[in-house]
């Protein structure tokens, strides 16, 4: 009995690494439906682990999307298309043209507005309401902008009200935090930390940047965020570059996922300006991407 159930899930093995490079991947979600949530991608790779030194049986996948598909899903992420910010020489929107799921990426693009004065556009997209945790490892692997006037985002806020004013104001990020996994702002230079009570005259926050030598000369970096009811900690490809430990920052409610591609003119925030950016003031369309975004949870 036991060698014939080897054999059945030997065959079952083969049958997944074979059917994966398909495109009618039905097999795969029924080979796969057993074993795994259905927040998970089907073309997730079935080992799939943290890319940290941990033991492989410490997480379990609990959501994932390798943007394999030919469209956003829409089961998973909100497109933003009603969003504006004025930055003051000019107003910053993002709509449903700004995002594109193709090639295995989710693509965010950057560009001038060619229909009207004054506009630049850059793509976002969130999980609100869709998928939230208030625990986890998450981990995305990104292309990042080389910044010129513009960034990219890895971040998450609250799904209740923490952020809002007054409900929010309590001097701590228990009761939710944007939390910014990844801001690529600077060259060879992220920003990484928390924003709490709000955005106004409470507001609060608690941030580092990181310098990483070289770090826009690589295509690709991974990405990950430990947060846990005692810690949060930042990873870089594999590396721990931060953690916080002070209760008070760790956020104990729901919060959803965000990516998200932003523009400035003459700032401190951000190396370069916008409208200084030649390659975007000709009509050229700069791009982030994402390979793959998943989400662990511990045994």
């Amino acid at each position: 009995m036991f060698k014939r159930k080897s054999y059945y899930y030997l065959i079952s093995l083969i049958l997944f690494y074979n059917c994966s490079g398909n495109s009618d991947s039905e097999a795969v979600t029924q080979f796969e439906g057993v074993l795994r949530p259905p927040e998970v991608d089907v073309s997730t790779p079935i080992f799939a682990k943290p890319f940290i030194n941990i033991s492989s049986d410490e997480f379990e996948l609990k959501f994932s999307d390798e943007f394999n598909d030919a469209s956003i899903n829409t089961d998973k992420w909100n497109v933003q298309e009603d969003f504006s910010r004025d930055r003051g020489e000019f107003i910053l929107y993002s709509d449903k043209n700004q995002i594109e799921e193709k090639d295995g990426h989710l693509f965010i693009y950057y560009q001038k507005d060619k229909t009207r004065d004054k506009a630049y556009l850059a793509g976002r997209i969130d999980s609100k309401g869709k998928y939230f945790i208030s625990s986890g490892f998450l981990e995305a692997k990104i292309h990042f902008v080389v910044p010129n006037g513009h960034q990219t985002a890895f971040w998450m806020m609250p799904e209740g009200n923490g952020m809002k004013v007054p409900d929010g104001v309590n001097g701590n990020a228990r009761d939710g935090a944007e939390i910014d996994i990844i801001e690529a702002n600077k060259t060879n230079t992220f920003s990484c930390g928390l924003h709490w009570d709000g955005y106004g005259a409470d507001h609060k926050h608690n941030g580092r940047n990181i310098r990483i030598n070289g770090m826009h000369e690589q295509e690709y970096h991974i990405i990950g965020f430990d947060w846990t009811e005692d810690s949060l900690s930042w990873y870089f490809n594999g590396e721990k570059v931060r953690e916080i430990t002070d209760s008070e920052l760790i956020p104990q409610v729901n919060q959803y996922i965000y990516f998200s591609g932003s523009m400035w003119a003459e700032n401190d925030w951000v190396v370069g300006n916008v409208l200084h950016n030649e390659f975007i003031q000709n009509g050229g369309i700069d791009k982030a991407y994402i390979d793959y975004i998943r989400v662990y949870q511990k045994k």
